[in-house]
């Protein structure tokens, strides 16, 4: 007979392997959170996730910021570049910025830099993107009428060649008449970068400023129905090839001169009224039986836009500096067209602006029965900073071109 006694193995593990395997699994388990919650594989996503988002943001602002550029091209806009801080301002222009980055980031001279909120991990992730805290624009600085020291880096300086542009058929009606003789000759046809340039601040909305040449600049031909039609775009695309921006324009002058010449006003029956002699345009076109169907008029020309002109002695809301400013001793084109009704006789004259030492005129370009007339005049370049403006010299002002404000 088998002895039972020894015949039950021991089955199973005993209570202290049991209690040896818990605790390893703690350990094991305690080491799995320590890692998913310190730098582990929750912080990586959290981090990839961060990261992905404000490269997304970067890329839309681009695409907004050139927006604005274009609009500022075409004179639909003010142009400039975005500058935000506040978290619902952001979110106008970003429609996906998250509730949950507020603060983290902000928006400087167009570019995704760090917010308020400069705690770890954020920061330590923006600096990894290359993204920083925004560099302090000094553009509060410039005043309306200060003189600044402004260059176009040399790699964007070009020249614009009238005959390329336009055909060999604008040097009859538009060039750069170099000795003012009226007659054109080889090589006016080209003008160039002009380094001795001043400028002054036309204007400062907070975020960008805008120059205008301190005075004007080259000896701009214009003659005839052609001046008359294509020389105010002629004159804003030398100024954009050469000089990144546009040229003066009467509504520019009027905003630095606080003046709005209003010689005309529509009456009950529609009907535009001198406000200053009583007359409607009506009245004054049939006057002498004169039939405004007869006009000789250029190809395309503008609505009318009627004749007025004004001085310095006009501007009584506007600073001495503003005037200064806007009236030179050299006589300057204006890119703004209009058409100028003789009431005596009825006649229509297609003219273009132009301001000299004390008040802003038209010159008359092409008549209704078809003569023309010429002059020569300058340019006044206009540019928009739509970067952080820096101010080398914090102390010298603007006031005078010996004490022009130096930017970097």
């Amino acid at each position: 007979m088998k002895n039972l006694k020894n015949s039950k193995k021991t089955s199973g593990i005993s209570l202290v392997a049991l209690i040896v395997t818990i605790i390893v699994l703690i350990i094991l388990t305690a080491a799995v959170i320590v890692t998913f919650m310190e730098g582990g594989i929750i912080e990586k996503a959290k981090e990839a996730v961060f990261k992905s988002d404000i490269r997304t943001y970067q890329e839309i602002l681009a695409v907004k910021n050139a927006e604005k550029q274009i609009e500022l091209a075409t004179g639909n806009g003010e142009g400039g570049l975005y500058n935000e801080t506040e978290y619902d301002k952001i979110k106008e222009i970003i429609p996906e910025f998250k509730e949950e980055y507020k603060d983290l980031i902000a928006i400087a001279n167009g570019e995704i830099v760090l917010g308020t909120r400069t705690e770890d991990p954020y920061s330590k992730w923006l600096g990894e993107l290359g993204i920083g805290a925004g560099k302090t624009s000094d553009i509060a600085l410039l005043e309306e009428g200060d003189y600044v020291n402004y260059s176009i880096p040399e790699t964007e300086r070009k020249t614009y060649n009238i005959t390329e542009k336009l055909g060999a058929e604008a040097t009859n009606w538009i060039f750069n008449d170099g000795d003012e003789s009226g007659d054109y000759q080889a090589g006016e046809e080209v003008i160039g970068y002009n380094e001795e340039i001043k400028w002054r601040v036309l204007k400062n909305d907070g975020s960008t400023v805008t120059l205008v040449s301190a005075d004007p600049v080259e000896n701009i031909y214009l003659c005839g129905e052609e001046g008359f039609t294509k020389g105010p775009g002629a004159l804003d695309a030398i100024c954009a090839e050469v000089y990144g921006g546009r040229n003066l324009r009467v509504e520019d002058v009027n905003e630095v001169l606080k003046y709005e010449p209003v010689p005309w006003y529509v009456n009950s029956d529609g009907e535009q009224v001198n406000r200053e002699l009583g007359f409607t345009l009506g009245e004054a076109i049939a006057e002498d039986g004169y039939d405004v169907s007869e006009w000789s008029k250029p190809d395309n020309y503008e609505e009318l836009d009627l004749y007025y002109n004004y001085s310095k002695t006009n501007c009584t809301e506007a600073s001495d500096k503003a005037k200064d400013m806007i009236f030179r001793d050299k006589n300057y084109w204006l890119s703004s067209s209009c058409v100028t009704v003789y009431f005596s006789g009825g006649a229509a004259v297609f003219v273009v602006r132009f301001v000299g030492n004390d008040y802003i005129e038209t010159c008359d370009l092409y008549f209704f029965d078809g003569s023309e007339s010429i002059n020569v005049w300058g340019l006044r370049p206009v540019v928009t900073l739509s970067s952080s403006v820096q101010v080398v010299d914090k102390e010298a002002g603007g006031d005078t071109q010996e004490t022009a404000w130096e930017l970097k």
